[in-house]
């Protein structure tokens, strides 16, 4: 999916791009990067500081139609792609303190409709993408209305993967280290930003290693009572090129932008909020335009709250 859900073009789409006699254009195996570009907003370094068992509700339609080179061009190539996903995030929070830090762990359970279009050649796939667990998330609350966040996120290998085809998920583990900021005054104004590594092992099925990034979502808004209106986005920057067979792929590093505006409403158990996100630039891949709205209740409350 960019993952964030799934610009991409697999196998037999990037086939078919040989008929043009161009390289896929796409950075990446299969053009799909192991994180959801985007996904954070509302929810970056928004840990609740009561100890419970906590769910947040994702749903996303993004949709692409186009790749674009090293410069930023789009190319000739007729392509597009849609996908549908819904994401269930499962947030514990144990009422602890470690190194002055509370203490939290988390499991993402996405699932994904994807359908790519490539030179009149269409591939739909359904099913379980790469299930994401973080060991452990620590917040630390480092002034008025302000708390700096940090955690491992491991992509697993794990859901609906086949190297000869368009798929939902990619063929290999990715590890991913974060660290968020976020200011929030209930009366004013609300800034916030996740910053992330994606570190990715060797697909084992096609010995291709998808080069290492930056993935930075933020958030920028006003709460205004219960509501809150602002932007939100993403930015991805590939720094190490992908390998195949041990060879290196070089000048076809991925790089997206998006933004676009955001409203939430906190009804105080639980809360909404609705964004939509336009790919403003790609290189070495599509870019991509997305909606999402994010549902986020206790399922659980511990500690007599």
């Amino acid at each position: 999916m960019k993952r964030g859900f799934v610009p991409a073009c697999r196998l037999a789409g990037c086939a078919l791009l040989s008929v043009f006699g161009m390289q896929a254009a796409q950075a990446f195996e299969g053009g799909v990067a192991p994180f959801p570009t985007g996904s954070t907003g509302e929810y970056i370094a928004a840990l609740p500081p009561i100890p419970g068992l906590f769910a947040v509700e994702q749903f996303n339609y993004s949709s692409s139609s186009g790749l674009y080179d090293n410069k930023g061009n789009k190319l000739p190539i007729p392509f597009s792609s849609s996908a549908t996903s819904v994401t269930t995030r499962l947030l514990a929070s144990y009422g602890v303190e470690w190194l002055g830090a509370k203490v939290y762990t988390q499991l993402v359970l996405p699932v994904v409709a994807l359908h790519t279009e490539v030179a009149g050649h269409g591939e739909s796939h359904n099913g379980l993408s790469n299930v994401t667990v973080t060991p452990v998330l620590l917040r630390w609350d480092v002034a008025a209305h302000t708390n700096v966040t940090a955690g491992f996120d491991i992509a697993l290998q794990t859901g609906s993967y086949n190297p000869a085809r368009t798929s939902v998920a990619v063929g290999y583990t990715s590890w991913q280290p974060v660290l968020a900021i976020r200011h929030n005054n209930p009366e004013g104004l609300d800034l916030g930003i996740s910053n992330r590594l994606l570190i990715n092992d060797t697909n084992s099925s096609t010995h291709y290693r998808s080069g290492s990034a930056y993935v930075a979502d933020f958030i920028g808004g006003w709460n205004i009572g219960k509501w809150k209106v602002g932007l939100t986005g993403s930015y991805l920057n590939q720094f190490t090129d992908d390998r195949q067979n041990g060879v290196d792929i070089t000048g076809n590093r991925a790089r997206t932008f998006a933004l676009g505006p955001t409203v939430a409403y906190n009804a105080g158990p639980f809360s909404i909020n609705m964004n939509y996100q336009k790919g403003l630039y790609a290189a070495n891949t599509a870019k991509s335009d997305a909606v999402w709205i994010n549902f986020a209740m206790p399922l659980w409350l511990g500690g007599g709250h």
